[in-house]
């Protein structure tokens, strides 16, 4: 059978296998329903925003614009909330697999067609993490399919048109994810020397022009509309601080887990060092070229995750460094020539890929590195996953605050409720990702990357933005009044400030909901004033003030207060 045949069959069962894992894993990321809001938003009218809120400027809150657009696109299309989740993971999916399709096609151009197997789209097909992050609602398959179609071109740029071509991808991985800057930058360097070397600037201009033509434009309008050239989430997951220890702590445990991958610095450092053979047919392509390539590409990337402390979601920001890598394989059996060294490769890194060392605790939500598909599918109850558990109580929700200006704090794990629930206002109370204030707090490095920000820095900030619901159950411990039941729906939340208002309408359009009148609880209080002291008054009344009387008109209940004080 010729080569080809066989070569292009397995790329095809790769790509199909590929395709398959990650429909078979589908899941939907709570971080997704934040860029899934900002779209629907977009959609509707209202810009690019997460809140509906006239008095709060903007705030980009998501990372991945070009990733929100193409789910606004979705949006437009299909509507509704579940059409918009099946059109997240089918691109997810399908860029899933285009990734294993692309790595066949550049080990198959770089053989010059000697090569029998296509060992990187084999050994990125059987990674799990890469399977189950592509059907997430996040952008992680698609930026992962930019870099390494960027990558293809600075393995080998042959004329300008694939030097406009690469700058448009650039464009396009930089308006994914603001680290996109590190391939475009990599890409750069190697066009640039193509054009010196070749005495041909129009290669260069031909890279730069989209950057000039679209990404200029793009940046223009999002400091203008935004008020800053980097996302808010810069400052939220890393600010200006190094978080190396961390990093290594992220970085260590996958490379344990997918342990062929650190086979690749063999032939990695033995190419990029020896001289090339200039007796090799194909030694204007494998020579230090590629090697320089899969260095800088991976290796430039994996010390940027080093630098910021990596991320919460086990592997995550590994994924697009991961295809340059795997391309090592490739690229050395063709250097090694012996055929049975091909299938061997495939064979290691498939089964040694497939059995995995997970390390311990990948599934404790507590845990600094936790796998979030693991802890999303559990049940809540009984057969009833935690991200179907929230769907329902946000349905519910949706019509009970449907007109009414609620405001939400949100904890980790709860972008869902509020995309479902449509409330005008959710502050994410975590890492502030959605809150300009709240993500440039200093935080000291060593706290969970993405949830160094917790509410208890911040209480004053909560009562000042008129929060009325917290999703995080340890807000006001020992203070019953602050405790609220959706009772249809077991959903437990913490009272943050009384709106009289809002409250009175919750209890008419819900008769069933459990909580204290604190109208009522106050009346109890001011009974029992002769038997307190006026210190313990005094900071009871603070607390009371903050909760209810910054908010409502009572100016007899006050006044009883403040007589008793003086």
């Amino acid at each position: 059978m010729p080569r080809r045949t066989i070569f292009w069959t397995l790329a095809t069962l790769a790509t199909l296998a590929a395709a398959l894992h990650a429909w078979s894993l589908r899941w939907t990321c709570d971080d997704a329903f934040i860029s899934f809001r900002y779209a629907q938003y977009f959609v509707e009218g209202h810009g690019l925003v997460f809140n509906l809120d006239p008095a709060e400027p903007p705030v980009e809150g998501y990372t991945n614009f070009a990733w929100t657009m193409c789910l606004a696109i979705g949006i437009a299309l299909f509507g509704g909330d579940r059409a918009l989740e099946h059109w997240s993971i089918v691109w997810g999916v399908l860029c899933h697999a285009g990734t294993v399709w692309l790595l066949a096609s550049i080990g198959w151009r770089a053989s010059s067609g000697r090569a029998v197997v296509p060992i990187a789209a084999c050994g990125y097909a059987a990674i799990h993490h890469a399977a189950s992050l592509a059907p997430a609602g996040l952008e992680t398959a698609m930026f992962t399919l930019l870099v390494t179609a960027m990558l293809r071109y600075s393995l080998a740029l042959r004329c300008a048109r694939e030097a406009w071509l690469l700058g448009f991808l650039g464009v396009l991985a930089a308006m994914t994810r603001p680290d996109g800057a590190l391939p475009v930058a990599m890409a750069g360097l190697f066009v640039a020397y193509d054009a010196w070397r070749r005495g041909a600037p129009r290669l260069l201009v031909g890279y730069v022009v989209p950057f000039l033509l679209v990404f200029a434009p793009y940046l223009l309008w999002r400091h203008g509309y935004y008020g800053y050239w980097l996302p808010n989430t810069f400052y939220a997951k890393s600010g200006t601080g190094s978080y190396v220890p961390q990093g290594l702590r992220y970085v260590i445990p996958f490379v344990t887990c997918y342990w062929p991958l650190v086979l690749a610095v063999v032939p990695c450092a033995w190419f990029a060092l020896r001289r090339p053979d200039p007796l090799a047919a194909i030694s204007a392509f494998l020579g230090r070229r590629p090697w320089l390539a899969i260095g800088g590409y991976a290796g430039l990337y994996v010390a940027f995750v080093v630098y910021v402390g990596g991320d919460f979601m086990f592997g995550r920001f590994l994924i697009p460094a991961l295809p340059a890598v795997l391309l090592a394989f490739d690229f050395a059996c063709q250097r090694w020539r012996p055929l049975w060294l091909q299938w061997g490769m495939a064979a290691l890194l498939v089964v040694g890929f497939t059995f995995r060392v997970e390390p311990n605790g990948l599934g404790n939500p507590e845990n600094d590195v936790s796998d979030n598909r693991t802890i999303s599918v559990r049940d809540y109850v009984p057969g009833m996953p935690w991200t179907d558990a929230l769907r329902l109580v946000g349905e519910y929700l949706r019509p009970l605050f449907q007109g009414l200006d609620v405001h939400l704090a949100i904890a980790g794990g709860h972008a869902n409720l509020a995309y479902r629930a449509r409330v005008p206002v959710a502050i994410e109370v975590a890492a502030g990702l959605t809150d300009a204030y709240i993500a440039r707090i200093p935080v000291q490095p060593g706290g969970k990357r993405g949830h160094d920000r917790p509410y208890t820095l911040y209480p004053e900030y909560l009562v000042r933005r008129r929060v009325h619901f917290m999703c995080d159950l340890s807000f006001g411990a020992g203070e019953p009044w602050r405790d609220i039941l959706f009772t249809p729906v077991g959903l437990p939340l913490k009272l943050v400030t009384w709106d009289r208002e809002l409250m009175r309408e919750l209890k008419r359009r819900e008769p069933s909901l459990q909580f204290q009148d604190f109208e009522a609880v106050l009346d109890s209080y001011l009974a029992e004033l002769p038997k307190k002291s006026k210190e313990q008054v005094a900071a009871d009344y603070a607390k009371f003030t903050a909760f209810y009387f910054a908010h409502n008109d009572d100016a007899a209940r006050k006044a009883a207060f403040e007589s008793f004080l003086k």
